[in-house]
């Protein structure tokens, strides 16, 4: 195992701060050449047996451990009752792709060509992301006859890879109703897409998730990226490093350079001088916080906690993140779920059945999604005045940044082929926020509704000059009210699902939102709706934005070629660098501007 003493003795030529899902990737990458050598400090630590981590059935369960993750919280959000949203990150060799929840989807095709229209060339669907993101996969139809023979899934080899590091599978299990819950979004006019990799993620389909089939366990950052490459001698990971500043020098006339930066480990301090580069990749939330202790960030910020000013950028601004809604409802009693692994004889059933043949509920995830536009959950009436708010809204058009993000999400809201909100069929009782508690004896589902377009902007800012400090998260979550109209319309969309067929022969009961009068059917009023959003939505766990990759003079901190404005050799990689959010997970497009990264940054050397 390294020493932190070894690790700064070594003459490298990049350092990367993270060992997380974009930190991984581009260190392999960056070290397929052996005369260039690789070091990555990561603050947490390499967890090789975690069946909380690898264990596709267990998915979520590692959400708040220490060991693994952050768990951050938000600052009060006075538009969701004062609550603090828990925000979770990982924490530990392969970040948050070792945490999450196994979803390796993709957005729309205009998502992603929404990254160059916003000022990034070469940035677009058909030229990068498709590109990368079939060369980060290894895509693996299903071989489970059952499965592979499901109307709902397809495969179209032209738009996926097959010699990637990541592998993409489907659950080898399905749970009793999945397919009825596509069905039923079927009878609701919703396509069914059997497969949303082509850059048309519109419809009800079954998604693949990040898992390898062969040893059914998670297949993330960590075993796809580093485990793979861990012997190579000019790779070089250091955990149990928590970087508190990146060195910068001021030329007269010239760039700002990064010329090292300062670690802690236990309670010592190092320093570790890079010939070549600085890459920052430790997320949305910490890479902000770091660039900030270094001294790039808005004036005004740096000045209220004693740090000098070396680079005035906007760090920290334009936050976005995919709020949720678990919508709880009961289901027939014969039904099996993910809750009774908590019944020790069941998990002890299970556990042998996943070990021995790599099948039952452990070796199963979500299987079932579907992608909603506009048409689908309003009235034309409702959404004509829902666009008049928002076209009257001036805090879209406030700054450069805004007024052009504004104005492509004016185009997407009443777009029939682009998707604002998206469900998601648990097998089980989700809980991350203030639910009512299980009745024992009920069985449970929850489809979560995620807003996929939030026009609410926050921000991250260091809260003081301690790096050991947890930054200041502030989404602003429904600061914008068309994002809670949005929400409100998922749960009357879904109530309709409830009694739609074949799903309402499912044995559905609503449980929370409950029905207003069971005796009359009566349901809640929008009014109504809206107050229990508040009270339950929170964060499904996708921020990004916070080191925005557009042009300095529209609010950027990087350039399209992820460098730190005004600096020689500092770039960012990581999901912070997206503009503007996506219509899915970002899992995967996380690795593929990791992969693309590699490849400015191998011809920047050239």
């Amino acid at each position: 195992m390294t020493s932190a003493e070894s690790f700064c003795s070594t003459s490298f030529d990049y350092v990367i701060i993270g060992g997380g899902t974009a930190g991984l990737a581009l260190a392999a990458r960056l070290s397929e050449d052996p005369n260039i050598v690789v070091g990555v400090l990561e603050a947490g630590e390499h967890i090789h047996e975690m069946p909380e981590v690898s264990v596709p059935g267990m998915m979520g369960q590692a959400l708040g451990n220490p060991k693994v993750d952050w768990a951050f919280s938000t600052v009060e959000q006075p538009a969701v009752l004062n609550r603090k949203i828990f925000s979770p990150r990982g924490k530990g060799v392969g970040g948050t792709s070792a945490l999450n929840f196994l979803v390796y989807q993709r957005a729309s095709e205009e998502d992603y060509n929404a990254v160059e229209a916003l000022g990034n060339p070469e940035w677009n669907w058909k030229d990068t992301f498709l590109k990368y993101l079939m060369q980060v996969e290894t895509y693996v139809p299903p071989t489970d006859p059952e499965i592979a023979n499901d109307p709902h899934i397809g495969y179209t080899t032209d738009y996926h890879g097959t010699k990637g590091a990541v592998k993409a599978s489907f659950s080898a299990w399905f749970n009793d109703h999945h397919a009825k819950f596509m069905d039923a979004l079927l009878n609701m006019g919703v396509p069914i897409n059997r497969d949303t990799g082509n850059g048309r993620n519109i419809g009800a389909s079954v998604g693949p998730i990040s898992v390898d089939p062969a040893t059914m366990t998670r297949s993330h950052a960590g075993t796809a990226y580093y485990t793979p490459n861990a012997d190579r001698t000019n790779l070089i990971l250091l955990t149990g490093a928590h970087v508190t500043k990146i060195l910068l020098e001021t030329p007269p006339g010239e760039p700002v350079v990064a010329t090292g930066l300062e670690f802690s480990k236990g309670s010592q301090k190092f320093t570790v001088r890079p010939k070549l580069e600085i890459i920052l990749s430790a997320g949305t939330f910490q890479t902000p916080q770091i660039l900030e202790l270094s001294g790039i960030g808005r004036t005004d910020v740096l000045t209220q906690h004693g740090i000098k000013t070396i680079l005035d950028l906007p760090v920290g601004e334009n936050l976005q993140d995919h709020l949720t809604l678990p919508f709880i409802h009961e289901i027939s009693k014969d039904s099996a779920t993910f809750d009774s692994l908590r019944d020790p004889a069941v998990l002890e059933q299970q556990l042998t059945l996943y070990k021995t043949e790599k099948k039952g509920l452990l070796a199963g995830s979500i299987t079932a999604y579907g992608y909603l536009p506009s048409e689908k959950l309003f009235d034309s009436e409702d959404f004509l005045d829902l666009q008049k708010q928002i076209l009257q809204d001036t805090t879209l058009t406030a700054t450069p940044s805004l007024n052009k993000q504004s104005a492509i999400l004016k185009k997407w809201l009443p777009d029939p082929n682009h998707a604002q909100i998206e469900l998601l069929q648990f097998p089980f009782f989700l809980s991350f926020g203030p639910l009512p508690e299980r009745q024992e004896g009920k069985v449970y589902h929850s489809i979560m509704i995620i807003g996929l377009h939030p026009l609410s902007r926050g921000s991250v800012h260091i809260k003081s000059a301690d790096p050991f400090s947890s930054p200041e998260i502030d989404p602003r979550y429904f600061s914008n009210p068309a994002d809670l109209e949005y929400m409100v319309s998922g749960v009357k969309f879904v109530r309709k699902l409830m009694r739609t067929e074949p799903y309402a022969s499912a044995g559905c009961k609503m449980y929370d939102p409950p029905e207003k009068s069971a005796e009359t059917n009566e349901d809640l009023s929008d009014d109504e709706i809206r107050d229990w959003c508040r009270t339950r939505v929170i964060s499904i766990f996708h921020p990004i934005g916070t080191a925005a990759m557009m042009p300095k003079d529209d609010g950027g901190v990087v350039d399209s070629s992820l460098k730190v404005y005004g600096t020689k050799n500092l770039r960012v990689v990581d999901a912070s660098i997206i503009p503007m959010e996506m219509s899915t997970h970002p899992q995967a497009a996380v690795y593929a501007i990791a992969e693309k990264a590699s490849d400015i940054i191998k011809a920047a050397r050239a």
